[in-house]
């Protein structure tokens, strides 16, 4: 049985919610790494809630089988978007009580494009939200950071709808986790590239963590 550590510093700075206040991208992250950030990042503190995301290899599969149905590439982008920031704006508004209805229109949103249900998705995109709608929603019901946790995510679809979040220079934080040594996609869905330092920065995980096999101890 293997135990992950991680740094003291490393947990303080930029795993405890409302700490970090630009974006930053952590790249070929173990999985039990993933799985520990996402758990610290669960937890309000600073002032700040966080908006977390996980999108697994299964949830890709799924997501794209639905984004198959589109005819064009401007309309999978359109739907990529849909998703990508229903999924941040589930998190966004499920604690605020006067906006339970956008609650539960969301979920149904999400429900659809999981079962493949096109028809549905179509329709939803009429009314969807848009990323600068989660910077809108945080300045009237209270801060917010947003956390993205990909595990093997190899879609550029979704990768490019991601990277909205990073380039929109938002007045919120976006930490991005993934597992894969690249991001499947530096560019955002209007073309812009992603860059470090002038969008986001990054840190390698690996030099702040330590992988115990207590079988050998």
């Amino acid at each position: 049985m293997k135990q992950l550590e991680i740094e003291k510093a490393f947990v303080e700075d930029y795993l405890t919610c409302g700490q970090t206040y630009d974006n930053f991208i952590f790249e070929n992250c173990p999985i039990d790494f993933v799985c520990e950030a996402q758990k610290l990042l669960s937890m309000p503190a600073n002032g700040i809630k966080p908006c977390n995301v996980k999108i697994t290899k299964d949830d890709v599969t799924k997501l794209e089988k639905t984004l198959e149905n589109c005819v064009t590439n401007l309309q999978k982008s359109f739907l990529a978007r849909d998703i990508i920031t229903a999924l941040v704006m589930r998190e966004v508004v499920k604690d605020i009580p006067e906006k339970g209805m956008h609650y539960s229109i969301l979920k149904e949103q999400i429900k659809a494009f999981y079962q493949n249900d096109f028809w549905k998705v179509k329709q939803f995109h009429a009314t969807s939200f848009f990323p600068n709608d989660v910077a809108d929603y945080s300045k009237k019901f209270g801060k917010i950071e947003v956390n993205f946790f990909l595990v093997d995510n190899e879609s550029v679809v979704l990768q490019q709808a991601i990277n909205n979040f990073i380039s929109s220079r938002a007045p919120y934080s976006v930490k991005v986790f993934a597992t894969n040594e690249r991001l499947a996609s530096y560019y955002d869905q209007a073309g812009n590239i992603i860059q470090s330092p002038h969008d986001y920065m990054t840190r390698d995980v690996n030099k702040f963590i330590t992988i115990i096999d207590e079988c050998t101890q």
